[in-house]
């Protein structure tokens, strides 16, 4: 019967997900770590930015190759002419055509900028390691966020066993009142309130088994996969050893990765530096150019002129007054430098009280954790107890449902405990740059 009660109430909550009941894909978290990390979309958008600034990283984009340019014109002009010389002749020509044309190519090469481009070189360098490192960032956080959703799946499926051991021993006693009522040793009251309670257990277990539909859609959507696809987890949540406090904070304060991104931040404020006191050097540019130009006129002195060859100089520029641009430049570039060390302190900081917040609930939790599971078998034995002294008449009705609540509520405290160890564990984890056990990063 109890069986018959609890397969009708998951029938009931996967019709009112719109979802069929059909044998699911054994999913394990490795392998779902595999399939986010080459379908999320956000993985894809950021790898796409770090191959951009790859591109972009080149001599040609930092200004140390030249520019060689190709140009070529024809011009056709139909004049009608008439004139008259001193000397009395006249000159009068109609429909006269005039045929130019011009090609070249020109190059244009800076020689010395005052060492703007090697600092240009040296920032596109920075960019490019600062797209990796977005990339490695938006991974990491990806990565923690399937973890956790994988593991939130395995708690949620253990509590909605604990709710179907509910249920059962809700049907139970409702199933001994009902005899003992047929027996006319029972009553009615009793096989109300029994009836009341199995209906709030059933309410309950639908309702944990909605939220798990909806985890498994936040889940999909992670991996980028259908909200509607059936999955279910294959390994367990197990805690990982104890992590170390001293070990996580100096690796994190080494590897973390946002903190590596303010150091980038920092570090192309000082290249900007660089570059605005470049510009106090003069610059020393090439130019060399090949002309071709051909005249084929009807009017005037010459019938038909040709010339080309090649013409080649330097150019020397230097900026003896610009407002005091340069200088205010510079100003405001040493004062980007110290905002800059500002919030590098400020992200280091930051980093070292969140580590600590976090360490000091993971310690809290296991510690919780050992005491709940002794909790959770004491909470089990006593069920046991009072479901036995219930069939012999022994306890009553509230004593029973009293128990119940007791036993669900120690189950319910433990798998929240243990999740968040492993929350906190994945946490510091991701904080130090120690998710490689997870993914080869």
């Amino acid at each position: 019967m109890n069986k018959f009660i609890i397969a009708s109430l998951i029938t009931w909550g996967a019709s009112l997900c719109w979802l069929p009941l059909r044998s699911q894909e054994m999913l394990t978290l490795s392998r779902a770590i595999e399939t986010g990390l080459e379908n999320n979309f956000d993985i894809i958008i950021r790898k796409n930015d770090a191959l951009i600034a790859e591109n972009d990283n080149t001599l040609g984009n930092a200004g140390f190759l030249p520019t060689l340019n190709l140009t070529a014109a024809q011009n056709n002009n139909i004049t009608d002419t008439y004139q008259e010389a001193a000397t009395g002749s006249v000159k009068d020509i109609r429909g006269a055509t005039n045929r130019s044309f011009n090609a070249g190519l020109q190059l244009n090469w800076t020689l010395f900028d005052g060492f703007s481009m090697f600092v240009n070189k040296n920032s596109l360098g920075v960019l490019e390691r600062m797209g990796e490192t977005e990339a490695r960032l938006t991974i990491e956080s990806t990565v923690s966020s399937i973890i956790l959703a994988y593991y939130g799946i395995v708690q949620q499926q253990k509590l909605i066993r604990v709710l179907e051991d509910a249920v059962a021993l809700s049907g139970d006693r409702k199933f001994i009142m009902e005899s003992k009522l047929s027996l006319g040793s029972g009553s009615e009251l009793m096989l109300l309130q029994s009836t009341v309670d199995l209906n709030a257990d059933s309410i309950s277990l639908l309702r944990e088994m909605a939220n798990l539909e909806r985890l498994r859609a936040d889940f999909n959507r992670l991996l980028s996969r259908n909200p509607e696809n059936r999955f279910l987890p294959a390994d367990s949540l197990i805690p990982g050893e104890m992590l170390p406090y001293r070990d996580i904070l100096e690796r994190a304060k080494n590897q973390n990765t946002a903190l590596q991104l303010e150091r980038y931040r920092l570090d192309l404020s000082t290249l900007y530096l660089k570059n605005m006191q470049s510009q106090r050097y003069p610059r020393l540019n090439l130019n060399a150019s090949y002309g071709y130009n051909q005249l084929n006129s009807q009017t005037g002195f010459l019938e038909y002129n040709r010339s080309y060859g090649p013409s080649f100089g330097l150019s020397l520029s230097y900026a003896l007054f610009d407002g005091f641009n340069v200088n205010r430049n510079i100003k405001n570039a040493r004062i980007e430098i110290s905002s800059g060390e500002t919030m590098l302190k400020s992200a280091d900081l930051g980093l070292h009280n969140e580590i600590y917040k976090l360490f000091v609930d993971y310690e809290t939790n296991r510690k919780m954790v050992e005491i709940e599971e002794v909790n959770q078998g004491v909470a089990k034995r006593n069920v046991d107890v009072a479901y036995e002294k219930y069939r012999l008449g022994a306890f009553s009705d509230i004593e029973l449902r009293e128990t119940q609540k007791k036993y669900i509520d120690a189950q319910y405290q433990l798998l929240l405990s243990q999740f968040q160890v492993k929350r906190a564990e994945i946490e510091l984890l991701r904080l130090s740059g120690g998710l490689e056990r997870y993914l080869g990063l």
